[in-house]
């Protein structure tokens, strides 16, 4: 969830310089999923915010996520299996 969370917000998150305005302040770069290539070149030096790390963020995020949850498949299969052991097994005495 940690990933997905930085992924979130690197992909969505306004950063670079605050500039001023009669609206109020807010940041000269916008995430990447609304302004996919930025003008400012400030905005391009973050080398998080281009996407090809962004890729990288999504394809380990990915990753974790299958491997959690095939884990997770298998443990309760291994459960399931191991209760219908237990009961198949009759007592002998």
């Amino acid at each position: 969830m940690v990933i997905w969370g930085c992924f979130a917000f690197l992909l969505f998150a306004d950063y670079g310089p605050e500039v001023s305005s009669y609206r109020g302040s807010r940041s000269l770069c916008r995430g990447p999923f609304v302004e996919s290539l930025p003008q400012e070149r400030v905005c391009r030096s973050d080398e998080l915010r281009q996407w090809p790390s962004l890729m990288g963020i999504l394809a380990l995020a990915t990753v974790a996520t299958v491997t959690a949850a095939a884990t997770t498949v298998y443990a309760k299969v291994l459960a399931r299996l191991a209760h219908s052991e237990e009961s198949r097994v009759s007592p002998q005495g």
